[in-house]
């Protein structure tokens, strides 16, 4: 039976972590640890300025419960070496449900969000859950998410933690599930002091200055309603959406995602250096870095293709701006598919091209590719191929198991049907990779890393 700790920033008695462990606890067994009181927005916030007391308690559905006066950070901390003295391992950390969204600025100083980051600093797949407002009832949706969450976690990498917001709805009403990013800080809210007490309401300049003056911290909303001393209150104001038409570009970023009526998934990082700027800051970008992948570029299966020439014009160019950049070059072909499109074979002809010939599906189906793989530091990737549907949908996903980090460069994919190629991109991003075009992606890595190539890429695509 997998074990599961369950923890909180509400306090052990709060409603949501209370119905969390007792549906977990059905299939799980789980250890709650929760604070002592309310701890909302402390984000990794840590005590060690004086003791920290722990009390056993009981909370139905755990086979063991412990009150922390601390931290939710604390609580994790004291939990994992607690339990580890004693033999017990956990699979998962659980932390929430939090009452009150989650979502963009407040993913910085959640102390929701705080104990799952720990927990997957400690490498145990780490899930924080949030619903809508600090007066949720509607916690059904995001329970009945819990055994997709967990088969989402175990494909990445337990450093990455998972951010689940859904809005306070009843199931039926929830209108769907989407992969989001963090609304970056700054977006439809922020976070200021205002003048409390009998001062409140006044100005800057209105304010008299004969003593300590109180103010109280409040999160303000696009429709410009304040809530003070609450995190990100989606409330009925912030749901005004749920009922509106919606795109998929509506949905970006969770904050929007939850605006409209869905609930969101945002996956980060525990990762504190800026990998990007640090690279460019060296002036370089290691070839080890990153690889490009070609999949099935073949005469035989580009000749169904609609619009085929263009498929092989960019692919054509992406190859030669692969080829200036230096990096390696992995070519994956099927078995009787014939020879490369000749648009592309003379540009991969080189020593930096690896190839391999295969029977099934993905890529990671021949035993070549995956020792090639097993020879190279890289862990980012570059896919571009046929058919998009098949065998480049097949091989980006096995190397989304396997915890790469995978780009696909969309305009150089093709399936013969239109329809089958851009469910399997929507596909493909569901599953977390990037989707981009081959001149986002080459001038990417140009700026990037100070390129002695970058001029000749440049003129490639006539820039």
């Amino acid at each position: 039976m997998k074990k599961v700790l369950v923890t909180n920033d509400d306090g052990i008695t709060a409603r949501g972590l209370t119905t969390l462990v007792e549906k977990i606890g059905e299939k799980c067994e789980v250890y709650a640890v929760a604070p002592a009181e309310q701890q909302s927005a402390k984000g990794m916030a840590i005590t060690f300025l004086r003791e920290v007391s722990v009390e056993k308690t009981e909370v139905a559905g755990a086979a063991e419960a412990y009150i922390v006066d601390g931290t939710p950070v604390d609580c994790v901390k004291w939990a994992l070496k607690y339990f580890r003295g004693r033999g017990v391992e956990f699979d998962y950390l659980f932390s929430g449900i939090n009452l009150g969204a989650n979502v963009g600025i407040a993913a910085y100083y959640s102390g929701t969000i705080g104990a799952a980051r720990e927990g997957a600093l400690n490498g145990v797949r780490s899930i924080a859950l949030s619903v809508g407002t600090h007066e949720s009832t509607h916690f059904d949706y995001i329970i009945s998410l819990v055994p997709k969450l967990i088969e989402i976690s175990d494909t990445l990498s337990p450093a990455t933690l998972l951010s689940v917001n859904a809005p306070d709805l009843p199931p039926w009403k929830v209108r769907g599930l989407r992969f989001a990013e963090v609304a970056p800080f700054g977006y439809a809210e922020e976070y200021s002091f205002s003048p409390a007490g009998d001062n409140k309401g006044k100005t800057a300049d209105e304010l008299v200055w004969d003593g300590p003056l109180n103010f109280q911290l409040a999160q303000h909303s696009l429709d410009g309603k304040p809530s003070a001393g609450k995190s990100s209150e989606i409330g009925p104001g912030m749901l005004g959406r749920t009922g509106d038409p919606v795109t998929e570009a509506d949905l970006k970023y969770d904050l929007d995602c939850m605006r409209y009526g869905f609930a969101a998934i945002t996956p980060l990082s525990t990762g504190n250096s800026d990998d990007v700027a640090l690279r460019k800051l060296q002036g370089r970008f290691s070839s080890d870095d990153v690889l490009a992948v070609f999949v099935d570029i073949q005469e035989n299966a580009a000749s169904g293709i609609e619009m085929r020439n263009r498929f092989a014009g960019n692919t054509a160019r992406f190859a030669s701006c692969v080829r200036r950049l230096d990096l390696p070059v992995y070519v994956t072909e099927l078995a009787g598919g014939g020879k490369l499109m000749s648009e592309a074979a003379d540009i991969l002809s080189s020593d930096r091209t690896e190839t391999s010939v295969r029977r099934e599906l993905s890529a990671w189906g021949s035993g070549d590719f995956a020792d090639m793989m097993a020879a190279t530091s890289a862990r980012r990737v570059l896919i571009a191929g046929l058919e998009t549907h098949a065998a480049v949908l097949q091989t980006a996903l096995d190397f989304v198991k396997k915890g790469y980090e995978v780009t696909v460069i969309e305009d150089c994919c093709a399936s013969r049907n239109g329809h089958d190629h851009k469910m399997a991109i929507e596909r493909l991003r569901d599953a977390g990779c990037t989707v981009t075009t081959s001149r986002a992606a080459v001038m990417e890595l140009v700026s990037t890393t100070n390129h002695p190539a970058a001029e000749a890429v440049a003129r490639i695509y006539k820039y």
